[in-house]
């Protein structure tokens, strides 16, 4: 059984010791932080970044708290995302976003490089992909710290920490690659639906989607299967198929077991923030209230425990009225409820489930409150 360690954000009393912000801090060394980052390590920071639209991303405080633990240990901090829209543009939305030397005290690196293809060949006995293109900078790094969102996603159901790995750490071409595990069907555009706006040809970091002769097309080469797209289109009028769905997400765990392999056992640390959880991604150029009231920050060396523990949490909340889902459904979902499952139709633990036929951590796990 693995321990996972909560900060709640139901305060015991209303004073700055018992603030979340306040208790990363000790969230870190209950996991043993100092025993992860040693004098010199060069640690990698990795978060999303991000995007233009979408607000409801991991606080600059936070992560300046993690910056400032790593400082106080000798450790030399970098935080950290791949390349999804090309590099220079995402760190002008991560400074957007607030994220930058001076909010967080470290340099901000884009890990596969200012072209997205700065990588490392990792070779992992998964149980699709067999060698992963981890970005180099993650790859080169001595020690991790894993800031995840905890939310829904389009196409995997919960984006946790796992697929803040399997997809977050590698570099531009192997997204494509691991997003054509699915299946490698474009979107599909319906004309009878379409308005052509353009917001898919805007929402594109690919420049894949053009209009010409009153039809959307979308150029199959460049198009990396992301499906953003599709979720930024007002009217449905293009749709994606979740044939595959499952081999993708076993893709998405081997990329993470990659990731994992480039450190020394015992220099990864995570931390979850079950806070703000909406239905869907970071990288969605829009935010949408969350689905369940705020839990809290865990945070554990078990990716598979605290991704267990996560999803918990959410499923045990009771739902928050509004737009809960992609279809905006009103009424609150329950608690006890699965509640990405039923936004999606994908069952989120899936991804815990290989995870640990892979190794890479176990689904019992202890809950800590500090």
């Amino acid at each position: 059984m693995s321990k996972v360690f909560m900060a709640d954000v139901i305060l015991k009393e209303l004073s700055l010791k018992e603030s979340p912000l306040t208790k990363v801090r000790e969230l870190l060394y209950k996991i043993g932080i100092d025993q992860i980052v040693e004098k010199g390590d060069f640690v990698a920071i990795k978060t999303h970044l991000g995007s233009q639209g979408g607000f409801r991303i991991v606080r600059p405080p936070f992560i300046r708290k993690v910056v400032d633990v790593v400082k106080e240990l000798g450790g030399k901090p970098f935080v950290t995302d791949t390349c999804r829209p090309p590099s220079l543009d995402y760190i002008e939305i991560a400074n957007m976003q607030g994220i930058n030397h001076l909010s967080v005290g470290a340099p901000i690196v884009i890990a596969d490089g200012i072209k997205g293809e700065d990588y490392r060949i990792v070779k992992v006995n998964g149980l699709v992909l067999k060698e992963v293109k981890v970005a180099a900078a993650i790859a080169d790094a001595d020690a991790m710290i894993v800031i995840t969102h905890a939310k829904g996603h389009r196409m995997t159901s919960y984006g946790g920490a796992l697929k803040n790995l399997g997809m977050g750490c590698v570099c531009h071409s192997e997204k494509r690659r691991i997003h054509s595990v699915l299946g490698g069907e474009p979107p599909q555009w319906d004309s009878s639906r379409c308005e052509l706006c353009g917001i898919c040809v805007t929402s594109c970091d690919h420049k894949a989607i053009t209009i010409k002769d009153n039809r959307v097309i979308i150029d199959e080469e460049k198009c990396v299967r992301c499906y953003r797209c599709v979720w930024a289109c007002p009217t449905r009028a293009l749709s994606w198929s979740k044939r595959g769905v499952e081999k993708f997400l076993m893709a998405i765990v081997d990329a993470a077991a990659a990731v994992i392999s480039t450190f020394k056992k015992g220099k990864i640390g995570y931390l979850n923030f079950v806070m703000d959880v909406t239905f869907a991604c970071d990288c969605t150029p829009w935010s949408t209230i969350p689905i369940v009231p705020d839990q809290g920050i865990l945070a554990s060396t078990d990716i598979v425990a605290i991704e267990k523990a996560s999803l918990d949490l959410i499923n045990q909340a009771p739902g928050i009225p509004g737009q809960v889902g992609p279809l905006g459904r009103v009424k609150a979902m329950k608690s006890g409820e699965n509640k990405f499952l039923s936004i999606y139709g994908i069952d989120p633990y899936l991804q815990v489930k290989y995870a640990e036929k892979l190794g890479l951590g176990t689904s019992n796990y202890e809950l800590i409150k500090i």
